[in-house]
């Protein structure tokens, strides 16, 4: 996406979606890219749905209903006849799009002259969130414009069937997203964690090694209804034993290993080895 209309619609439109920084966008927006669509009403489903699949494959975009581009690059403001119910819309779709597809239908009725030649208009938009731990998304279904089991991609302002170097693209962004380490915390933050899971696993534990007759004496006199007042039989016996569940590197040997390794790391780097 154009990092400038990116930045722009994500940060002032999505962290809050109102209708006065939608207006702002579209006072900003450099007209239809690979992530920004404009049509004057709803499109049929088929069309729809390979948009849509293309933006997700793409790092996701928008699809803006109730606005005209013109030849000239200029918009018409032109809003919508009605605004359609999201659950409608999700429907008519949901067989030709993969339930993995994040997106997320807004609607903005604007109700008072303050808005200027955005009055009494309606606009729908779809945002198509980026999702590249799910790539690839693929069509499910056939209908008018749309193939079955398809990977479509943008190109300019056409959603397009991907080549072989697009489809691998595509694979290489998802391999790289799952294997990144998105924590960024500090060694210092990753070492308190690894102590505080350490602590939770006892070393020794307290194990049953005779089991005495005190217990079994109990009972049987609180049969008969007697009391008892005093100590009988001989106790139960534990002993502490090493924890089988416990690492069988403990935190200080996982530490000193670390520097070891280090060092060694530094050596290499200074060819002193």
């Amino acid at each position: 996406m154009n990092p400038q209309i990116k930045d722009h619609f994500y940060d002032d439109f999505l962290k809050e979606p109102t209708k006065d920084n939608f207006q702002k966008f579209m006072r900003n927006s450099c007209g239809e890219l690979n992530d920004v669509d404009f049509k004057e009403e709803w499109i049929e489903k088929g069309p729809l749905a390979k948009i849509m699949l293309a933006m997700g494959n793409n790092g996701g975009g928008i699809v803006v209903f109730g606005i005209k581009e013109n030849e000239d690059n200029l918009f018409t403001i032109s809003g919508l006849d009605t605004i359609k119910d999201t659950a409608d819309i999700s429907n008519s779709i949901a067989k030709l799009v993969s339930p993995s597809l994040d997106y997320e239908i807004l609607s903005f009725l604007y109700d008072s002259s303050v808005y200027g030649i955005y009055e009494n208009k309606k606009f729908q938009i779809i945002v198509i969130h980026d999702t590249p731990e799910r790539l690839p998304f693929v069509s499910l279904g056939q209908s008018d414009k749309i193939e079955k089991d398809v990977i479509y991609v943008r190109r300019g302002t056409k959603s397009v069937r991907a080549s072989s170097e697009e489809i691998q693209r595509i694979i290489e962004r998802k391999i790289a997203t799952i294997y990144s380490d998105k924590t960024n915390i500090s060694l210092d933050e990753h070492l308190i964690q690894l102590r505080k899971l350490y602590d939770e696993l006892p070393q020794k534990i307290r194990v049953l090694v005779r089991k005495g007759t005190r217990a079994h004496f109990m009972t049987l006199l609180e049969t008969f209804g007697e009391r008892v007042g005093s100590v009988y039989g001989t106790p139960d016996e534990y002993e502490e034993q090493d924890n089988p569940n416990y690492p069988d590197e403990d935190y200080e040997a996982f530490i000193l290993r670390m520097i070891n390794a280090k060092k060694l790391k530094i050596e290499k780097i200074l060819d002193v080895k």
